[in-house]
This record gives structure tokens, C-alpha cells and sequence, in this order.
């Protein structure tokens, strides 16, 4: 499933740079 794989890709860049909690990533994602 690439969009699934994108998805993963999203929060993986999100989580390392510290921004996934501190931003709300579910939230940018959904956008």
C-alpha cells in the first residue's frame, strides 16, 4: 500500500525530528 508507506515515512521523519508530539503530527497528517 504506498500511501500507508508514505504515511510511515511522514511519522518516521516527524518522530526523529522531535516534532511528532510537539506539532500533533495526526493532525498534519489528516490535512
Amino acid at each position: 500500500n504506498a500511501m500507508q508507506s508514505f504515511t510511515e515515512k511522514i511519522v518516521s521523519m516527524m518522530k526523529s525530528e522531535n516534532l511528532y508530539e510537539s506539532q500533533g503530527g495526526p493532525i498534519i497528517l489528516s490535512q
